[in-house]
């Protein structure tokens, strides 16, 4: 994936989740409620998602076809709940769970198992253990939590699309249908004295209250966590809420409104526009929501047979019908079909697979529809017993057992000694040694637990406030080494903690995700605006080391790219001014007597994912490998630093060692040198301390003298 941007993430496929799990499977066929025209905005909503994911480029906002789902589902169950209580005076919770539980979990449990039997065939190792959490959390609806948190976890931000991603949303719409028909029992109770009129203007009532809340924090959270706000559930209550808002207006007026044809047109033409209007590169939902969710509403009130020279006859198309019909399986088969082929044949979806998967796609979910969604549905054993009807829920257990049992059988990492045949950095420090192929390790199943002590231990920052954490000799250490930067500057934790504990070196570190320690203020990638947070880490950083810690020696680093986004004209020039304000920190330190040392920015290979194309092409082939020339930039930051200090901080080049003359390969002597992109392995980097030791005391007289 590229530079990650969760709404990018939650919106491209190939690069990140698909969008849109199906909404609102109401208004089945036999229902007398039953609306031609919604199942045809069905069909076209679900068409958007399915070209989207097919040819991102030929409609970059399908997915908003998500948002276009959300506000049937809110009208559709809210027709249902309130006729519901019309009609008994109570809310049937077991019912209506009931109802919800026949008709989505069968069909998702089937997909979810045939994806997890068929992902185990197809996809590379390094992807397994993210796509059993992943089909875990569908199965049991959490999956859209699952995904914010991946979305600011670090490591899981640049992960491959998992075939099951797109659940996300139906997680959503569950959570929904757990907490809307509570609204319903608590107007209820706020009208139980009054007629049912108030019981519907109370229920009415809430729910805009509902929206209006859930909206204004759509707005806010899509412009402070963006990566986040995409999958979260407040963030997209109120799309659904709109539908029911719609679904509980007073009969005498949403019976005039539906006559009127224009309305149905206005929101035909607003849905239509949003794919072509709408980016992926944009934060999302928030208020640019309005546009497909305003003109789903629009669509819906005016947009039935009622309504007079309204667009009914067009969304009432029989092929309309009918690939709304099928479109919930037509939604559960289609992404994990395109990850899947993509995955195995090791490209792209092209002008010939694109139709043909569609195709694929098309018959699975009829099949699905007849032979799983109908007969579970319509089952006289199922209808009509709520008890029984809730029960179906329990085919979920079925995929989340299926993936339960691989990750318990999952080794937690590996953290056992590498041996003779696993010299890692040796092999490149002495290019004639022999080594004997062996199995790579870390295993590339278990490659992401591959990350520091310190992370593994929660040390890697997130806020403003530093978090300083200590290892190496904490009782009787001969002096002090303090560990500062972001998680590349992190690499080199697994090798300084070896070299600590030997020379009683009390290790400090202070490192903070995605922050160049600068004075430098860097531009947020997710925001393009100011990293302020950052910048705050990095002052408190400075004055700690100078009034708290004192530490005798600090060792820095940085991800060397992260200098392209500090400046309007991303190149030399950026890198100059985060190197100014490198200098700037570093000035200070050494005018206080504390030395400072700068690791040589880590080469970075960005053209290949290590662990995949590892698993997919063997540790002994080169088709993995990446020009050192690539990989390493020239005059980065670290050394411009250096220079400006007039060479008073030293910088330590360990290049040779993870790079070849010519080539960095992503095993060297049967180690996994990348756990990703830009982080080393803990077991590579502990390799590089035999070769690192003897320069840090060259550079620092002060460490051999104390060692």
């Amino acid at each position: 994936m590229q530079t990650y941007r969760a709404n990018e993430m939650g919106r491209q496929g190939g690069s990140g989740p698909a969008p849109a799990a199906l909404g609102g499977r109401g208004g089945d066929h036999g229902e007398r409620n039953f609306r031609p025209d919604i199942q045809g905005l069905r069909a076209l909503a679900v068409t958007m998602v399915l070209i989207y994911h097919l040819y991102p480029s030929l409609l970059p906002g399908g997915f908003v076809g998500v948002d276009v789902f959300f506000v049937i589902s809110g009208y559709l169950i809210t027709g249902q709940l309130w006729r519901g209580v019309q009609r008994t005076g109570k809310v049937a919770l077991v019912e209506f769970w009931g109802r919800r539980a026949r008709r989505l979990v069968p069909a998702a449990a089937l997909v979810l198992a045939v994806t997890w039997l068929l992902s185990r065939l197809v996809l590379p190792a390094t992807q397994l253990a993210n796509t059993a959490q992943q089909i875990r959390a569908s199965a049991l609806y959490f999956q859209n939590w699952q995904l914010a948190h991946d979305a600011v976890d670090y490591l899981k931000s640049s992960d491959a699309a998992s075939p099951v991603q797109h659940f996300w949303s139906l997680s959503v719409e569950e959570q929904f249908y757990l907490v809307w028909p509570l609204l319903f029992l608590a107007a209820g109770l706020l009208a139980r004295r009054h007629s049912r009129r108030a019981w519907h203007v109370t229920a009415a009532c809430l729910a805009a209250v509902l929206v209006v809340g859930s909206l204004a924090y759509s707005v806010y959270d899509t412009r402070t966590d963006p990566q986040a706000a995409y999958f979260v559930t407040t963030t997209r209550m109120w799309e659904l809420g709109m539908g029911g808002l719609l679904a509980l207006m007073p009969e005498r007026l949403s019976s005039a409104v539906g006559r009127h044809g224009w309305l149905g047109w206005a929101g035909l033409c607003m849905v239509l526009a949003s794919p072509f209007a709408l980016r992926g590169t944009a934060a999302f939902p928030g208020a640019v929501a309005l546009l497909p969710t305003a003109g789903a509403v629009l669509l819906i009130a005016g947009g039935s047979a009622h309504a007079r020279l309204g667009p009914a006859r067009l969304t009432s198309l029989r092929a309309m019908v009918f690939l709304g019909g099928i479109s919930y399986s037509l939604y559960l088969w289609h992404w994990p079909i395109i990850v899947l082929y993509t995955s195995y044949f090791g490209r792209p979806v092209d002008a010939r697979s694109g139709p043909a998967l569609a195709a694929l796609a098309v018959l699975l979910s009829w099949l699905t529809k007849m032979v799983v969604e109908d007969r579970v549905r319509l089952s006289r054993i199922l209808a009509g017993h709520g008890w029984r009807s809730v029960s179906t829920a329990l085919a979920a257990v079925v995929p989340a057992g299926l993936v339960s049992a691989y990750l318990f059988a999952l080794p937690a990492g590996w953290n056992g000694a590498l041996g003779a045949n696993y010299p890692g950095a040796a092999a490149l420090a002495h290019p004639a040694m022999h080594v004997r192929p062996e199995p790579v390790r870390p295993p590339l199943a278990t490659l992401q637990a591959a990350i520091p002590q310190y992370w593994q231990q929660g040390c890697l920052d997130y806020s403003a406030a530093p978090k300083v954490c200590v290892y190496g000799d904490v009782h009787n250490p001969v002096l002090t080494v303090a560990l500062v930067g972001d998680s590349v500057a992190g690499n080199w934790f697994p090798a300084l903690e070896q070299i600590a504990q030997k020379r009683h070196w009390k290790l400090v570190t202070d490192l903070h995700a995605s922050c160049t320690w600068t004075a430098t203020v860097i531009i947020n990638r997710q925001t393009n605006a100011p990293y302020t947070k950052c910048h705050a880490w990095g002052v408190t950083v400075l004055h700690d080391l100078l009034t708290k810690i004192r530490p005798d020696v600090v060792i820095t680093s940085e991800l060397a790219e992260r200098g392209s986004v500090s400046h309007p004209r991303p190149g030399p020039q950026a890198y100059a001014d985060v190197a100014a304000g490198m200098a700037q920190y570093w000035r200070q330190l050494e005018e206080s007597q504390i030395s400072v040392v700068a690791m040589r920015e880590t080469p970075t290979i960005n053209t290949i994912v290590p662990g995949t194309c590892v698993a997919r092409y063997g540790p002994s082939s080169r088709a993995c490998d990446v020009p050192t020339s690539a990989a390493v930039l020239p005059d980065p930051p670290t050394e411009l630093a250096a220079r400006l200090l007039g060479g008073t901080a030293k910088v330590i080049d360990m290049t040779s060692l993870i790079c070849g003359p010519t080539t960095c390969s992503p095993v060297v002597g049967n180690v996994m040198v990348y756990m990703d992109r830009d982080h080393l392995t803990s077991s590579y980097s502990t390799t590089l301390a035999p070769f690192l030791e003897p320069r840090l005391l060259h550079s620092v007289p002060a460490l051999t003298q104390a060692g």
